[in-house]
Formats: C-alpha cells, structure tokens, sequence
C-alpha cells in the first residue's frame, strides 16, 4: 500500500512541473531556449526538495525532454505540441547571445539551485545549444493556424512578407558580404579551422532571406501604421526578427509552424545533412550545383546547410559539394 502511495506522490509531482514547464513555456510567447528550461526546471526540482546536486546535465537534459514529452501527450489531444528546433546560425553564436544577454543570470540561477555552494561543476555550467522549445499549433492548414492570432488583412499581409523574404533570398549579391554579420564570423571561423589557413579569401557571394522595413510599408491593403505596429507583434511573437540594419526575417516561430508550407509553397531546399529549412547558413556557389537538371526536367537547387550542418559536413565527410562536387571551401554562398 505504501509502494502505490509513493508512486502516486511521484506522478502527481511529475504532473505539477510539467504543468509549470508548459506555463513558463507560454509565459515566454511561446519560444524557450533549452538552457532556460533546465534553469526552470533546477528551480522546481529545489522547490520540492527533490535537487540532485550530483547529476550530470545530459541527466537534466534528458528529464527535461522527459517532461517535454509528458506534456505533448496531453497538447495533442488539444491540437498543440511542443516542437524542438534548432537555430540555424549555430550552438556557438546562439550560446554567446544567450550568454550576452543573460549569463551572470544562468550562472547565478544555476548555484542558487542547490543552495548557493556549487561543488559539482558539471550542474551550473550549462551546454551549448542552438536548440529552442517551440509551443506550435497543429491545425492542418496555415490559414488555419495564422487565424488564431491575426485578422483577415493581417493574414494577408504576412503571406505577402513571407513572399517577399522568399523571393530576396533567391537573389545572389556579389561582392565582400557584411563583416558583422554572426553567420559570416562563424563560417569563417568554420573555414579556418577546416583547412588551418587564416589567410584564406573571404567568400564574395551571399544572398538574404531579409527585406528592408521600408519595403514592408509597400503592402496596400494596411496602413503605415498598422503595418508598423503587426510587425513589432510579429517580432514579440518570434515569427519575424529585425536586424540591427533594419531589415526583417523569419524568426524560430514562423518557421516551426509553417516550414512545411514554405518548403512547398517557395520550393525551398532543405539542408543537406538535417532535411530541415535552412534560411541562414551557407549555400553552393558553384553555378552548375543550381543548374543541373533533376528527373523532371526543372532546374536543381544549389545544395544548403545550416551553419553547424556545414560544420560537420566539411569536417567529417567532404569538403565538395555532394551534387556538383566543386570545392566549398572556396566557392560558397553565405546565407545571411
């Protein structure tokens, strides 16, 4: 008798963090980088007086993804899920974001967990990740899932942006790419370490899957104002994001919600090593990657990867394109 009583103390415990998981999940619009969730989960665990000082994080990973998985089960009966995806710019630059942004609070949050002394090292400094937890909904059509949140015109309106980050990514811009750019420090820094040349040529192609505010405002069905206000929304709501130049993009939201619609709706590649949409990363250069003809006679797209795809790719499998077999490590495309 006491055995059941223990196991239901345990269920009903699991039920209540995963219960506050999922509202801090909503509470942060619906986006959570992953650190921030084993930080959150730290803090229940300590709550309840439950904190193994002595875990490893690959354990805190894994009950996170434990909880995650738990709290999907009901989501789906409701038509909502929690989908993991990873940012396309790397474990490297999204870790010094977040350390940028929040770190004396990571570290912090992490040594308060288990009472201010942290003896094991392996709890407060957390891993490197790209990866965010994503609140989607499920509805089988993007009119349908877009609905929830916008009116008719606002609908419109995104469809339209959406093409027009589309079709500007397809558009190849010559010349030395925006040093400031964290996708072309971390490539970069992937070519050097590739071939152990810090005088290797930059690559004087890439292309942008952004477009200017200005453009934004051409829309004729909203006015400069509503235009302007939908796309602060739409950046408090992670579906697009403003550069510091300006320019707005595709943010982690839209793209975990409606990637299947994009990949089919633009004909977009996926990346080589993932099958995941790739909207920053790197690109082929070579021309005949993007001209040769496929089995139904339409032109191919050039091969794409994600910044860490890349990574692994010239790393431990070639340093040639798979589908033209020119050499990347000279003939690439930045995709900012």
């Amino acid at each position: 008798m006491e055995v059941y009583k223990e196991r239901v103390s345990t269920s009903a415990k699991g039920d209540a963090t995963a219960k506050y998981l999922l509202q801090y999940i909503l509470s942060a619009r619906g986006i959570c980088h992953e650190n921030s969730l084993i930080l959150a989960l730290m803090r229940l665990e300590t709550d309840a007086s439950t904190f193994d000082a002595q875990w490893s994080i690959q354990q805190w990973i894994d009950k996170l993804n434990d909880h995650i998985n738990a709290i999907n089960v009901r989501l789906n009966l409701l038509g909502y899920k929690i989908v993991r995806i990873n940012h396309g710019i790397g474990r490297n630059a999204v870790t010094m974001k977040n350390r940028k942004n929040f770190g004396l609070f990571e570290n912090n949050a992490a040594a308060r967990a288990h009472g201010g002394s942290a003896p094991d090292s392996q709890v407060t400094v957390l891993p490197e990740s790209n990866r965010f937890f994503v609140y989607v909904n499920l509805a089988s059509t993007e009119e349908t899932k877009l609905a929830t949140r916008f009116n008719q015109n606002e609908i419109e309106f995104i469809k339209w942006a959406i093409e027009q980050f589309m079709v500007n990514g397809e558009t190849i811009i010559k010349g030395p790419a925006l040093e400031t750019s964290v996708v072309v420090k971390e490539i970069n820094c992937i070519l050097m370490a590739a071939t152990g040349n810090s005088n290797l040529p930059k690559w004087v192609k890439s292309c942008t899957f952004t477009v200017g505010s200005t453009d934004l405002l051409q829309f004729q069905e909203l006015t400069a104002m509503e235009i302007e206000d939908l796309l602060l929304r739409l950046c408090e709501l992670k579906w697009f994001y403003r550069t510091r130049e300006g320019k707005l993009g595709i943010d982690l939201r839209c793209i975990a919600e409606l990637e299947e619609y994009l990949t089919s709706t633009y004909n977009l590649n996926t990346c080589q090593n993932c099958h995941k949409l790739v909207l920053q990363g790197v690109r082929c250069g070579h021309e005949s990657c993007r001209n040769e003809n496929n089995e139904d006679g339409e032109n191919s797209l050039p091969q794409i990867w994600h910044v860490d795809c890349f990574k692994h790719y010239i790393t431990h499998v070639s340093k040639n394109c798979d589908r033209c077999g020119s050499l990347l490590i000279t003939d690439g495309v930045y995709v900012l």
